[in-house]
């Protein structure tokens, strides 16, 4: 063969691998509108369609040698041949038997797809028996003869071990190829013509510059030459002429350069607006409409529906809405683990439906919007049983995200994100669609990725509705410069809830740890040099001044960043660090300032996870960073066996601006006392293991603690107790049943 015909018969296998894939497409969407309904003339239709693509799709294969999908075509063409024609008649088995021929169908395209040949055993003559073997049965339940079961003789026909509804779109990077419209061609031929006015302008300024330039460069070395020339006397007279003529020549030339500067500025927006529809008709040129990946996902419902032996029908809105390709291939996982969510979690079996009052038929409706903003928002709902919000806190206790004494701070909300949460499920048991905990997370984090979000409403015995906000196009993106430790970062506005000002004095403490509120919320506070381990110089600061933040949102998790500054918004398009930077933590990649200078990109995801992270490590948010000197926190350990009192204290101390750090006896308070640092401690008397006189007197043993003050709290109202707490070398000595907020808190700010 020669090099031109072995070129030709590659061009012509790539064109088939495109056609392939619609006829493919067009099959399995005509087999499920043929299974539900029975619309006589719809079914007609649908039949004819379903033939003619199966027949096509014979030819072409037939054409590029492709015998094996050749010989399954035939065998279905047959079939439909003879049912549009009457001679057999569609029943429930036949449509097994066909959804098994177009499993095998996309095996063999898929191996075409990858340049694979003979890949795996796909026991193509067994399925082509079964097709006869329906074909048969077809013709006889058409006759009024006795139909034979096909069940047995299906589910004996096995694939291999390959999961079809894992990979439903037939695609391959190596074929990078992509259909554009003749129409969006010529616009942006069009508009790159329109390019070369700007080269021609630029030449023109640019001439005109240089031409301002020289003159100016000629006229100052003819003055120089004179100048130096000239003895003394004459120097005064040329320095007269020249200042004369200095100003006519910078009059002109001033004039000269202000109109050169009007035309750039005005040829400036004029150029913007064609760089910005240019780039807005290339982004075209990359949309590719829902339909092209949500085609295969009615025969992915059916197929799993049947599998936990559910009715569920399918519908989707808006499918002809456009996103950019590279969003579509990374969201067909995303909306996979979503589906089977539904499916498996949410839609109730038949008898709980019929209990319920709900029609036996499970209803899944994907919507597809696009709002003003050209945001996509996707609509996924089911009619089911909503989430369950025990199973759903048991499960997060179970794997230890959430501890017990936390449920009642959690609201509803807060609870039903735990779902995206790695780890949590409420299945009973493991299957290999489900019940790993694994499905939600990575939706949250594909989702996120793409610079979007996730959120849920769920009703109880009414459905849950997943809504997920995308951007319609990955080239450009927007995002916050900002300033922190004398270094610029961007973070991606999609994930900035606000950017905000706060005092010292509104970071308060909850359960030891930084927060503010903000509309209501209570959200954890943390550094961005700190999560980012930048190290940075300490700086004088008054408890007047303030703190600016960046309010992070993700996947239903918030957290504040206190940054130095916060620059404004840029946008700008993101640059790949490469592999060799791959591995570092925290960062997106990186953008160009108008500048020239390269900033780093923050991944909003990871910076989260990171200062969760770094929570265990480095207690990011119970303590105040040490850039303020004027405003460190305070550190105080109380030692109290009551859970009450101990509770009490921990309120009173916390809410006046203290770090507090709770154990339930002096023995405790001691090992914790060996390896972290207080200012106070605020101990109990009656204790035990270790009562509060001993351990004042283990503490005053040591020389280091000699000035560390004590306070002991105690229901002993004694002068011999009081005297032994002065004895033993306590600061302070409160009553309970006589002290208050008040006179603690005064207590401690007297002594610290």
């Amino acid at each position: 063969m020669d090099q031109d015909q072995e070129s030709f018969l590659n061009e012509l296998l790539d064109d088939f691998k495109i056609e392939a894939s619609e006829h493919y497409q067009a099959i399995v969407d005509g087999l499920i509108v043929l299974e539900n309904t029975v619309d006589v003339f719809i079914q007609k239709s649908e039949l004819e369609k379903i033939f003619r693509e199966v027949h096509s799709l014979k030819g072409a294969s037939r054409a590029v040698n492709l015998m094996n999908i050749e010989k399954l075509c035939m065998h279905l063409e047959t079939v439909f041949n003879s049912l549009k024609k009457g001679e057999s008649t569609l029943f429930p088995p036949l449509f097994d038997v066909f959804h098994k021929a177009t499993d095998l169908l996309f095996l063999l395209l898929t191996d075409v797809n990858q340049n694979v040949k003979n890949k795996g055993n796909y026991n193509l003559n067994q399925i082509c028996r079964d097709i006869e073997f329906a074909h048969k049965n077809s013709i006889q339940s058409k006759d009024n003869k006795e139909t034979v079961e096909l069940d047995s003789a299906i589910k004996m026909n096995v694939l291999p071990e390959k999961n079809i509804v894992e990979t439903p779109i037939i695609y391959s990077k190596e074929n990078q190829t992509v259909r554009i419209s003749i129409e969006k061609l010529n616009s942006l031929l069009q508009q790159s013509e329109e390019l070369l006015s700007i080269k021609t302008t630029f030449d023109y300024f640019a001439k005109e510059l240089q031409n301002i330039n020289h003159q100016y460069s000629s006229w100052n070395r003819k003055v120089n030459e004179k100048f130096n020339k000239s003895d003394s006397w004459n120097k005064d007279q040329i320095s007269s002429n020249y200042i004369v003529k200095d100003n006519d020549f910078r009059k002109r030339h001033e004039s000269e350069l202000a109109g050169i500067s009007k035309d750039i500025i005005q040829f400036q927006h004029v150029t913007e607006i064609m760089i910005d529809e240019l780039l807005h008709d290339i982004k075209t040129t990359l949309l590719f409409p829902f339909s092209s990946m949500l085609g295969i996902f009615p025969k992915i419902v059916r197929d799993l529906s049947q599998e936990y032996s559910k009715d569920i029908d399918l519908e989707i809105i808006g499918e002809s809405i456009e996103i950019d390709r590279r969003i579509l291939e990374e969201l067909k996982d995303p909306l996979m683990h979503l589906i089977r969510n539904c499916i498996d979690h949410g839609i109730e079996n038949a008898t709980d439906r019929l209990k319920k009052g709900k029609p036996i038929r499970g209803k899944i409706e994907l919507k597809i919007l696009q709002n003003i903003d050209n945001k996509i928002e996707l609509q996924l709902k089911d009619d089911g049983a909503g989430l369950d919000k025990t199973k759903i806190l048991n499960a997060a206790i179970k794997t230890g995200i959430l501890k017990q004494a936390e449920v009642e701070k959690f609201s509803d909300k807060e609870i039903y994100s735990l779902i995206f949460q790695s780890g949590i499920s409420t299945s009973p048991f493991l299957t290999t669609i489900s019940g790993r905990g694994l499905g939600m997370a990575i939706v949250a984090e594909k989702v996120t990725k793409l610079g979007g979000s996730i959120e849920l409403v769920t009703i109880q015995d009414v459905g849950t509705t997943f809504i997920l906000s995308l951007p319609q196009t990955l080239i450009s993106f927007r995002g916050i410069l900002l300033k922190t430790a004398e270094q610029h970062f961007i973070i991606p506005s999609l994930a900035v809830e606000r950017a905000i000002r706060i005092k010292y004095a509104d970071i308060k403490t909850v359960e030891s740890r930084k927060t503010i509120c903000y509309k209501d919320e209570t959200i954890a506070l943390t550094f961005l040099w700190d999560v980012l381990k930048i190290a940075t110089a300490k700086k004088k600061r008054n408890t007047d001044d303030y703190l600016h933040l960046i309010i992070l949102s993700i996947s239903q998790k918030k957290i504040a960043f206190v940054v130095d500054e916060i620059l404004g918004e840029h946008e700008g398009i993101v640059k790949d660090l490469g592999l060799q930077l791959s591995h570092v933590n925290n960062i997106a990649g990186a953008t160009i300032l108008g500048n020239g200078r390269v900033v780093p990109i923050l991944n909003p995801t990871e910076l989260i996870d990171s200062a969760t992270q770094n929570n265990a490590s480095t207690d990011y948010l119970l303590e105040i960073s040490p850039l303020l000197e004027d405003f460190v926190q305070k550190r105080i350990l109380v030692a109290e066996d009551s859970i009450t009192i101990r509770t009490l204290l921990r309120n009173f101390i916390e809410n006046a601006g203290f770090y507090v750090k709770t154990t339930v006896d002096g023995m405790e308070a001691y090992e914790v006392l060996q390896n972290e640092t207080f200012d106070l401690i605020v101990t109990d008397i009656e204790m035990p293991r270790m009562n509060g006189f001993e351990l004042t007197a283990k503490i005053r043993e040591n020389l280091k603690y000699n000035d560390l003050p004590i306070i002991l709290v105690t229901a002993l109202e004694t002068a011999d107790d009081r005297q032994r707490g002065l004895e033993v070398g306590a600061n302070a000595y409160i009553i309970k049943s006589s002290f208050d907020k008040s006179n603690l808190i005064e207590t401690i700010q007297r002594l610290i």
